[in-house]
């Protein structure tokens, strides 16, 4: 688990609302405050969609829904000329680049973004289907998220 500050929360913010940077992440849940405090729960409601089948309905294996379509959701209760007083963002990472087999008990890859009055920050984390002895798992997902900022050419601090 590693926990960072990031020193551009402007840059930050407009990748992770008006970019497709984050759009391969799952919500779990979302909390912003604002007038009022809005609770996302993420878990996906196929009965939302009159006919499963029909063309424009999602289907995904993760149980929860997809950052890129929350997101605009997310980004119209924080738009306006206030700044929210508090968000956070608790979002799942694709195991995909995990493919070493010994890696098939990650239940969830953990990236928890945190805005308050404090600054931005973002905190990684794992969660395992069962105890697993080690923390291979952590490493990989914590090396993985500081190549995404890097590539995205987000400034951060490891605090």
């Amino acid at each position: 688990m590693i926990a960072v500050k990031i020193k551009n929360i402007k840059q930050f913010m407009n990748l992770l609302f008006n970019s497709d940077s984050f759009d391969s992440f799952t919500l779990e849940e979302a909390s912003i405050k604002t007038m009022a405090c809005f609770n996302i729960d993420g878990l996906y409601e196929k009965d939302y969609f009159d006919d499963p089948g029909e063309e424009n309905a999602p289907s995904f294996p993760d149980p929860y829904t997809p950052w890129r379509l929350i997101k605009p959701l997310c980004r119209d209760i924080i738009k306006g000329k206030h700044t929210p007083i508090f968000m956070k963002f608790v979002l799942h990472g694709d195991t995909g680049f995990m493919e070493d087999p010994s890696f098939l008990g990650v239940k969830a890859l953990i990236l928890m973004i945190r805005f308050e009055s404090t600054g931005l920050s973002i905190t990684t984390g794992t969660s395992m289907k069962e105890f697993i002895l080690g923390s291979d798992t952590d490493r990989l997902w914590d090396e993985e998220v500081r190549r995404l900022l890097t590539s995205l050419n987000v400034e951060y601090e490891e605090l």
